[in-house]
C-alpha cells in the first residue's frame, strides 16, 4: 500500500469518526425527545386533570424518540465496525 492510499484511508477514518460523533449527538437528542414524551404522557393520563390529547401526544413522542434512537444506534454500531475495518487495513498495510 502506498502513501497516498494510506492518507486516503486515514482521512476516511477521521471523517467517519466525526460523523459518528454527530450521530451520537442525535441519538442523545432522540432519547431526550422520548423522555419529554414520558413526562407528557404522565401529565396527560395521571395528572390532576386528565388531558387525553397530551397523553396521546406524549406516547407519540416516546415512540418517535425511541425509533430514532434505535436507528441512530444501529448506525453507530455499523459505523464503528467500518472504522475498525479501515484501521485494521491501515495496520496490516493491505488494500481492500
Amino acid at each position: 500500500m502506498n502513501t497516498a492510499e494510506k492518507n486516503r484511508l486515514s482521512k476516511e477514518a477521521e471523517m467517519q469518526l466525526a460523523a459518528l460523533k454527530r450521530i451520537s449527538h442525535w441519538k442523545t437528542i432522540a432519547l431526550a425527545v422520548s423522555t419529554i414524551g414520558v413526562a407528557g404522557a404522565y401529565a396527560g393520563f395521571a395528572g390532576l386533570t386528565r388531558h387525553t390529547f397530551l397523553g396521546v401526544l406524549g406516547i407519540l413522542f416516546i415512540i418517535a424518540g425511541l425509533a430514532g434512537a434505535v436507528v441512530f444506534n444501529l448506525g453507530l454500531k455499523n459505523g464503528r465496525r467500518n472504522v475498525e475495518k479501515i484501521l485494521n487495513i491501515l495496520d496490516k498495510g493491505r488494500v481492500l
